[in-house]
C-alpha cells in the first residue's frame, strides 16, 4: 500500500550515538530494492544531512532546514524558502543574551551554518564525535545573511523564556519550534517538512498518503500527521508528545526502532 518512507535523523534513524547502524544501514538497502522510494527530512543543514548519506551510501533528494530547503542528489538547490527578512531583523534586534548567557546564537544560510560567538566546547560537550562545526563570523556579518532558519541553542528553562520574546516580536507570523530542548528553531511559516516531502513525492508521482513517515521534534509533527502512516520515536521530546493523540509511539531509537518498524510494514 505505501510507496515511499520519510524520515527524521537524529532521534530517529540516527541511533544514540547519531551514527546510522549496520541493521538500519540494511533495512534501507532492502527497501530501495523493493521499490520503495526513501526520502531524508531533517532539521539539519545541507552538509549535516549529506553527512548521513554518504555514512548510508545513497544518493537521494535532501530535504533539510526543517522543510526550508530541498537540495537535489546532486547537491542542487530545487526549493528554498527562507525567512523573511523583516523577522531576521526583528530576532536579530532582541537581547536574546538577556534571557540567558549561555544561549547561542545560529543560522543556516544556504548550505553554511554560522554563529556569533566561539561555541565549539559547547558543540564537543553534546557531540564529541562531530567533524562539522558552524563558521565563526561578525554579529555584523552575520547580520546581512539571509535564512531558512535561524535558531538558538542553549538551557530549555532560558529558551522557554526566549520563546515568548520571539513569539511577541515576530507577532507569531513565524514558525516556533523546539527540535530538542536544546534548540529553538525559528523558520518560514509557510514550510516544514509535510510541504518540502509533499514537493518531492510528487515529483515521483505520489502524494504524502503514501508515505510513511518517522519523527521525534515538534517540527516533525506535521509531517508524521499527514503521511498515510507516521510515527514517533519514544524518545520524542515532550513538546511533540502533548500535540499527538492518533500516532503510535514506537521504541527509542537507541534499539534500532525505526528500522524494526519499517521491515514490519514491508515485510522485509
Amino acid at each position: 500500500m505505501y510507496k515511499a518512507i520519510v524520515s527524521d535523523l537524529d532521534g530517529t534513524l540516527l541511533n544514540e550515538n547519531h551514527k546510522v547502524s549496520p541493521y538500519t544501514r540494511e533495512t534501507i538497502k532492502l527497501l530501495l530494492k523493493k521499490g520503495i522510494k526513501f526520502y531524508i527530512a531533517t532539521g539539519r543543514s545541507y552538509l549535516g544531512a549529506k553527512e548521513v548519506m554518504e555514512e548510508i551510501g545513497l544518493k537521494i533528494p535532501l530535504i533539510t532546514s526543517n522543510g526550508a530547503r530541498i537540495l537535489d542528489e546532486s547537491g542542487a538547490e530545487i526549493y528554498v524558502n527562507n525567512l523573511a527578512r523583516k523577522y531576521v531583523e526583528k530576532l536579530l534586534a532582541m537581547d536574546y543574551k538577556s534571557f540567558g548567557s549561555d544561549i547561542i546564537l545560529n543560522g543556516y544560510s544556504g548550505s553554511n551554518w554560522y554563529v556569533t560567538e566561539d561555541a565549539r566546547a559547547y558543540f564537543y560537550a553534546q557531540k564529541p564525535e562531530r567533524k562539522l562545526y558552524p563558521e565563526q563570523i561578525s554579529f555584523e556579518d552575520f547580520s546581512t545573511k539571509n535564512f531558512s532558519k535561524i535558531f538558538f541553542l542553549g538551557n530549555h528553562e532560558n529558551l522557554l523564556e526566549l520563546e515568548k520574546e520571539v513569539k511577541k516580536v515576530t507577532n507569531d507570523e513565524t514558525n516556533i519550534v523546539f527540535v530538542n530542548k536544546r534548540s529553538l528553531e525559528i523558520f518560514s511559516k509557510t514550510c516544514d517538512k509535510a510541504v518540502a516531502a509533499n514537493f518531492l513525492l510528487q515529483k515521483d508521482g505520489l502524494t504524502l498518503k503514501d508515505a510513511v513517515s518517522f519523527g521525534d521534534g515538534v517540527n516533525d509533527y506535521d509531517l508524521i500527521t499527514r503521511t498515510g502512516l507516521g510515527f514517533a520515536m519514544k524518545n520524542s521530546i515532550y513538546r511533540l508528545m502533548e500535540k499527538l493523540s492518533d500516532i503510535e509511539i514506537i521504541e527509542s531509537n537507541e534499539n534500532d526502532r525505526m528500522a524494526k518498524k519499517v521491515r514490519e510494514i514491508f515485510d522485509l
